[in-house]
This record gives structure tokens, C-alpha cells and sequence, in this order.
């Protein structure tokens, strides 16, 4: 009986927003209808960053939680690539035979319709048009995708997070915008101030939003989601001369150990913007008052 073969669609799909699910699912509910298995293989950065650097920016997942969204969605192979001068230099002519045929067994493809791949972006859609043509493949341009009747895009949830505003990007994701890093120990202030919290050491290719936020943390010792109070920025009362980023989260009532735990944090709503106090005592009463916020906000 021969293997069955894949319907392979390729993309970034950064964030795996709305707009991305509505366009995986189309794409699953066309490779069921030609018989045949879904495969998504999608680069962890856009290729354009390598070629111009000065594009580059904050990405909304890291390719481990882009791989598990998109297997969470149903898909039946997910192929995670990292874009550099290896694939830059390749011809299309062996990017097509050695990858979309040979390694992930294409039966089919479906691309954007400014797709291109290969050295000189050769491998446009006309080249797969013949290619495919030629081989007995199934071949479709993926259609424009508005959720709501609206136009959902990565960049558009950057520029969201970017002021803050996690409640609007969590609409446009179909889900709180999330961060993943390993709980480490800071200079003890936050205990000293009656606030212990604990710093999260994060993957530093991901978008990180700025201000005080209402989340909501698990993972470690903590007996299921929590909701908590995070610290996103520059810490200017404390470090007058501080230029590293740093993001710190409180959990009011718990008492443990978090230093070395694995911590998710669902960015729910924005607080407040950082800023500078007079005096530690200052701080302490508006760390207070964060408190009481987050407490009102999530009941």
C-alpha cells in the first residue's frame, strides 16, 4: 500500500493568532478532502530578518510554543526551521526536491501568494506551478483570512503588546498573550519591601510588554494558576542607572520557593505604566496599591 502523502503549508505563523487557526483549519479540512495527511512547516524568524537585520523584531512565540500551538490545532506533522545562510544559499531547485518532495513527502502544497523560496527567491509561485503541474500535485494560494470581518496580523499584536495592551492582543490571539521563563533570584529588594518576588529569566528573542500587569502564573510549586502582580522594565527607583530589562512577578499569599521553577505568566490586564518614585516607601505603598488592583480587577 503506498505511504500517504502530505498536504504541506508553509509559513511563519508567529503568535498562531485567530487569523493563523482559521487558516490551519482550512488547510486540514483540504488535506482531509484530498485524502491526504497535514504537515506545517514554518521558520522560527521570517527570512526577510536575515537578509536586513534592521528589520527584525520581538516574535510573539518561540518555535518549542508555536511547534505545541499547532499541534494542539490538530495538525499531523509540524517542522521547525531556523532560517540562515544555509537555506539563503540554496537553490530552489533542490529545496523542492530534497525538502517539499523527498523529506516531507509532498502531496500536495499550499502558499501565500508572495511565497518564494530559494537562492534569488526563485522558487516563486510560477516555478510551482510548473513543478507541480508537471508532477501530478496539488498546488493552492492561501486564501486571505479575516476573523470578525476583521484583518488579524502578528505585527498588529506586536504593536498592541508593545503599549500594553494585552487585553486587545489576547482577542486577536483567542487567548492571553504568555511568556515562559525559569524563576531567578533577584537582589532580595522585593522581600526586604514585604513583596517577595522572584525574576524570570526569559528566551530573549520574545516580545516582553511594559508596565505593571495583572497575571496569572503557574507552574513550580504553585497548586494551579495564581493570579499575580508583574513588574515589566527598568526598575528606576532602584536602578538609577539600569538599562537591563527585567520582569518580576509577586504572588500575594504564597510563601514558597520559586527560584529554579518553570513559570508561564498569561498577561491578563495592564495596571499601570513603570515609573520613577521618590523613595522606597513610596514604592511600597504603590506596590500596595497594585495588590489591591489586581485583586479587584480579577474577581
Amino acid at each position: 500500500m503506498p505511504e500517504k502523502k502530505y498536504l504541506v503549508t508553509i509559513g511563519t505563523f508567529d503568535g498562531v493568532h485567530l487569523g493563523h487557526q482559521k487558516l490551519i483549519r482550512w488547510a486540514m479540512n483540504r488535506a482531509r478532502a484530498l485524502k491526504m495527511r497535514s504537515r506545517v512547516v514554518f521558520f522560527v524568524s521570517p527570512p526577510r530578518f536575515f537578509f536586513r537585520p534592521s528589520l527584525k523584531v520581538p516574535l510573539l512565540t518561540t518555535g518549542p510554543e508555536r511547534r505545541a500551538f499547532l499541534h494542539g490545532l490538530g495538525v499531523d506533522r509540524v517542522e521547525v526551521l531556523r532560517f540562515g545562510s544555509r537555506w539563503a544559499e540554496m537553490p530552489h531547485e533542490r529545496f523542492f526536491e530534497d525538502y517539499v518532495i523527498k523529506r516531507w513527502k509532498a502531496g500536495g502544497i499550499l502558499v501565500g501568494k508572495d511565497f518564494a523560496f530559494g537562492k534569488g527567491r526563485k522558487g516563486d509561485l510560477p516555478y510551482l506551478q510548473r513543478e507541480t503541474a508537471a508532477r501530478g500535485m496539488h498546488l493552492s494560494v492561501l486564501p486571505l483570512v479575516r476573523v470578525g470581518g476583521k484583518k488579524i496580523s502578528s505585527s498588529g499584536i506586536r504593536s498592541l503588546l508593545a503599549k500594553g495592551d494585552a487585553e486587545r492582543a489576547a482577542r486577536m490571539l483567542g487567548r492571553p498573550y504568555a511568556l515562559t521563563g525559569t524563576a531567578a533570584r533577584g537582589r532580595g529588594l522585593g522581600r526586604k519591601l514585604g513583596f517577595p518576588t522572584a525574576n524570570l529569566r526569559l528566551p530573549a528573542e520574545v516580545l516582553t510588554p511594559p508596565g505593571v500587569f495583572l497575571v496569572r502564573v503557574a507552574g513550580g510549586p504553585l497548586r494551579g494558576p495564581r493570579d499575580a502582580v508583574c513588574n515589566v522594565g527598568l526598575r528606576p527607583t532602584v536602578n538609577r542607572r539600569g538599562r537591563r530589562l527585567v520582569v518580576e512577578v509577586h504572588v500575594p499569599g504564597f510563601s514558597g520557593d520559586l527560584y529554579g521553577a518553570r513559570l508561564k505568566l498569561e498577561f491578563i490586564r495592564r495596571l499601570r505604566g513603570e515609573r520613577k518614585f521618590a523613595s522606597l516607601e513610596a514604592l511600597k505603598r504603590q506596590i500596595g496599591r497594585d495588590i489591591q488592583a489586581m485583586r479587584g480587577r480579577s474577581a
